[in-house]
């Protein structure tokens, strides 16, 4: 079903038209995924597993760069500096993925499949915060973009709910290379878990400098750890289910630090 015709608002639709100056028409062309095949490229499905020992994420800052510029590093842990940063109830986050930039186009539709693949677990959540793949550019909250090599070894980078006119959702080449391209959904699945606003679940010992609450039990398996491949547990799911159930504004303490509570700050998607 086509998506349904927007309205645009003026800074958006100015963000657009400088993309296209500067980039080019044919750089921002996006994949149908009425038509994009699901199935991984038999060259891909082929390749020799190696081992991953830990999941490398650089996921923190709520406002990333779109497609150039970078970005820094980033129980379930929440909150980022004085708030947490969370999507409003019955919001829809639109994401289109780019067809361009990769060394392969098979790689663009693996991609682009395995991230809806990944939206589609999130979305059997229920969480009242549901992922859609768009085919216009002008429809999406964020866009998958195929990025070079951040720092060795980089598998993805995300972004926290914001309400900024679009973010961007880096794959990097690591995350193609035989043993870890076969789990491109596993590593989605962690990064929709930063754009959902969760924090990696060693936050408290190893990300001191930005303030986090703990939502539910410490679970050193959780999807927002660092074991590989990342896969969404039990403790996952009944936590941010309450996470995006709790009706207050305030939540905390941040466990061991002495702060207060975090003021919750709920985004529109902004489509």
């Amino acid at each position: 079903m086509p998506h349904p015709q927007r309205t645009i608002k003026p800074s958006r639709a100015n963000l657009i038209r400088g993309l296209q100056e500067e980039v080019g028409p044919e750089a921002l062309k996006t994949l149908n995924p009425q038509t994009t095949p699901s199935q991984q490229p038999p060259s891909e499905a082929a390749t020799p597993a190696s081992r991953v020992d830990c999941y490398p994420c650089v996921t923190q800052k709520p406002t990333p760069a779109v497609f150039a510029g970078s970005t820094s590093i980033a129980s379930l842990q929440v909150g980022l500096g004085n708030t947490i940063p969370r999507w409003k109830a019955n919001t829809t986050v639109n994401f289109a993925t780019l067809a361009q930039g990769y060394p392969k186009p098979e790689l663009a539709l693996l991609a682009a499949s395995k991230l809806n693949e990944a939206a589609n677990e999130w979305n059997s959540l229920d969480l009242g915060v549901r992922f859609e793949w768009v085919e216009k550019i002008e429809d999406a909250a964020f866009v998958l973009c195929f990025a070079e090599e951040r720092s060795p070894g980089t598998l993805a980078e995300a972004f926290f709910p914001n309400d900024l006119d679009l973010n961007n959702l880096n794959v990097y080449p690591a995350a193609f290379r035989p043993g870890t391209v076969q789990y491109l959904k596993n590593i989605f699945l962690h990064e929709l878990g930063h754009v959902l606003g969760l924090r990696h679940e060693f936050a408290p010992e190893r990300e001191q400098s930005a303030k986090s609450v703990q939502v539910g039990p410490r679970n050193p398996t959780s999807v927002m750890g660092y074991e590989f491949p990342p896969q969404l547990q039990t403790s996952d799911i009944d936590s941010t289910k309450a996470f995006y159930k709790f009706p207050g504004q305030g939540l905390g303490v941040a466990q061991g630090q002495g702060w207060g509570s975090l003021r919750i700050v709920d985004f529109e998607a902004n489509n």
